[in-house]
């Protein structure tokens, strides 16, 4: 495992002021360009897919192109049979050895709403109006707040019959912006980074088939968040619980002499018993869990029911005592029913707060502020690319805002501003890793 350490106080000084409004300036010159590739992004459908056995042919097609623009730059990049793609950026320092830095980002986005034949518009010097899309979609101050920080500003939209797809391409043209710059810029101090961008972040498997020989790094950081400052350190746990019954096939009218035995029966006295109201989301707030009893599948040929539970929590306590609860109420069935019932746990994300280095917010408050960005942290009631790997590989990372709002929506929107924003935060951790030292 490598050790870690900061420099010496010294070290930080020959990053003067100077040094980081020269960076600053590099950033500028690459403002312009961001709205026109993520642009260009947005119009490539690239939905993922709960039934898929893998990927959907739209992520396919944008795979395709985000690895046709970024090796072009140079560095060595990979792109897997599974098509993530990785980014290996060597160090450029000299005479020591500084963390590996990590930044992630997903271009799939959302089957749960309409992401093909996106048509984004670019409202530029934004006059507080309320913007009126197709289908009688709205987005104005009284749905969105945060939009009167946008007067006189940029601000993209879809055309309101499909979203818009800032979730993620916004995180990815950030990424590719980055890798641009450290291209084009090779002057720019910076230790070894790994950039890995993944499909299937919005059905829960962007970790699934992840190569730590190339994404493996010290810090990791997401680029996948809201507005202005926003890092979630923390988020929650999530498992999928499949309980099945097993019914025993036969006449139902001589289910005393054959041994019939109803399958569908357990299943609903088992929600009733592990998943009461007082579980339910719709109880649920701050860092509350909850156990959500999400669809149930009938199998006619195996006379099987199967409920499929989301349980969601922060604290691994709360989310034993609803693990427990089930396991509990299914021993209870099976022996006052005579019906077989089986378990199935599948880990989908874990609570990233359980696998950062301590320094880990240090380093990117510290290039937030040199971007002129307040950091406002906050704990998420979903999850992340972070939160994936943080379940499947052990190591947790941050997520960064990127300007997207409203995901998910018909009304999603992007904040140019702060898109940029977070591309300059990017670019200072750059600098903030660098000044680490490997022992």
């Amino acid at each position: 495992m490598r050790k870690l350490f900061a420099w010496p106080v010294v070290l930080a000084l020959i990053f003067s002021a100077g040094a980081a409004s020269a960076q600053g300036n590099v950033a500028n010159k690459y403002r312009s360009g961001m709205i026109d590739r993520f642009v260009k992004y947005v119009q490539t459908g690239s939905m993922s897919d709960n039934s898929a056995e893998w990927m959907t042919p739209g992520q396919e097609e944008m795979a395709q192109i985000l690895y046709e623009d970024i090796k072009g730059f140079g560095f060595p990049t990979y792109f897997s049979k599974d098509k993530y793609i990785y980014v290996n950026i060597p160090s450029n320092l000299k005479n020591r050895q500084a963390p590996v830095l990590g930044i992630s980002a997903h271009y799939d986005t959302t089957p749960d709403i309409i992401g093909n034949g996106i048509k984004p518009q670019v409202i530029k010097n934004y006059d507080g109006k309320p913007i009126v899309l197709k289908n009688n979609h709205v987005i104005d101050f009284d749905s969105d707040p945060y939009l009167r920080n946008m007067l006189g500003k940029t601000i993209v939209t879809s055309d309101g019959t499909t979203n818009l797809g800032a979730d993620d391409k916004a995180g990815v043209t950030i990424i590719v912006t980055l890798i641009k710059t450290l291209a084009e810029n090779p002057k720019i101090p910076h230790g070894p980074i790994q950039i890995v961008i993944t499909p299937n972040e919005d059905v829960g498997r962007s970790a699934e088939r992840l190569e730590l020989e190339y994404y493996n790094p010290d810090y990791a950081y997401d680029f996948d968040g809201g507005v202005n400052g926003e890092v979630v350190v923390a988020n929650f746990s999530a498992d999928r619980v499949l309980v099945t019954a097993k019914g025993v096939n036969g006449h139902q009218s001589y289910a005393a002499e054959n041994g019939y035995r109803n399958s569908v029966k357990p299943i609903g006295d088992l929600i009733a018993a592990a998943a009461p109201s007082k579980n339910l989301p719709n109880n649920s707030t701050g860092e509350q869990g909850y156990l959500e009893p999400h669809h149930i599948e009938y199998d006619p040929v195996n006379n099987t029911h199967m409920v499929d539970f989301r349980l969601r929590y922060f604290d691994q306590q709360e989310g034993k005592r609803y693990l427990d609860g089930i396991k509990h109420a299914a021993d209870s069935l099976e022996r006052a029913l005579g019906t077989e019932i089986e378990i199935q746990v599948i880990k989908q994300y874990e609570n990233v707060a359980y696998g950062v280095k301590p320094e880990a917010l240090d380093l990117l408050s510290s290039a937030m502020k040199d971007a002129g960005v307040t950091p406002n942290t906050k704990k998420e009631r979903a999850g992340t690319t972070s939160a994936m790997i943080m379940a499947k590989h052990g190591f947790g990372g941050y997520t960064v805002f990127t300007g997207q709002n409203n995901p998910h929506a018909f009304t999603e929107w992007l904040s140019e501003e702060d898109m940029f924003k977070a591309y300059k935060v990017a670019l200072n951790l750059v600098k903030q890793v660098s000044q680490l030292k490997v022992k």
